[in-house]
């Protein structure tokens, strides 16, 4: 059964949704093989073999499957998602049972997997979150080490937010990029359209005549240059 998108928050959107392995089958799959290969063996190799003996490998192997249904029916009902905020899962038939970790509070990401694990792909992953909740376990995780860095990836993005060749920021997928602040001029004038507060226009003013003053004394400016400065800089207040 897939993730309920409706669980989702605004914006958010699902990058890794994972099933258990089948290893969280556990044991009714290898009692039902079992079973069932007992009594296959029995008929073929023993072709008058007692029908209350048969009529009980029935009965058994009608009863590991049950079992393996119940069993499958739980893995079914699992789901452990990661999406651009948080770190799911969602769990049981019957009574629900859901874990939700916002990835801003994860403090460390680490797994374990013994010989047989690695083989088989699965293992565990731990979660250590701030608060009271501590390290949080999820079990028969397929492939545990790239769900680690899938959640990593998240993490560094909620922190790092791309930025694309232009030099845009795209804070939220759904809006558009904000550009950075464009730079000030070599004589402080402010770009095209940027409307400044009065208080800072006259600074700005009063400081570029004290300059062009400073100037015409040094001898580096004629009068008829510092008044035509002086001039264009009073007409902008």
């Amino acid at each position: 059964m897939a993730f309920p998108r409706r669980q989702l928050t605004e914006g958010e959107q699902v990058v890794e949704e994972l099933r258990p392995h089948w290893s969280a089958l556990g044991w009714p799959l290898p009692a039902l093989a079992l079973v069932l290969a007992a009594l296959v063996a029995l008929v073929v190799a023993w072709a008058s073999a007692p029908s209350a003996l048969v009529i009980g490998l029935l009965v058994l192997a009608g009863l590991c499957a049950l079992w393996l249904a119940g069993r499958g029916l739980r893995w079914w009902r699992t789901n452990l998602v990661v999406t651009t905020g948080r770190l799911i899962q969602r769990s049981g038939v019957v009574a629900r049972h859901g874990v939700d970790v916002r990835l801003e509070r994860v403090n460390e990401i680490s797994y374990r997997q013994s010989m047989v694990q690695r083989l088989m792909g699965t293992g565990r992953l731990f979660v250590s979150v701030g608060g009271d909740r501590g390290v949080i376990g999820f079990d028969h995780v397929r492939h545990p080490a790239l769900l680690a860095r899938a959640v990593h990836e998240q993490i560094a993005a909620l922190t790092d937010p791309p930025v694309d060749s232009r030099g845009f920021v795209a804070s939220n997928p759904d809006s558009r990029p904000v550009p950075a602040p464009a730079a000030r001029t070599g004589d402080d004038t402010p770009p095209a359209g940027t409307v400044l507060a009065p208080h800072t226009v006259h600074r700005s003013v009063a400081q570029q005549l004290i300059e062009l003053d400073e100037l015409r004394r040094r001898g580096l400016l004629t009068e008829a240059e510092f008044a035509e400065r002086r001039g264009r800089l009073l007409d902008r207040l």
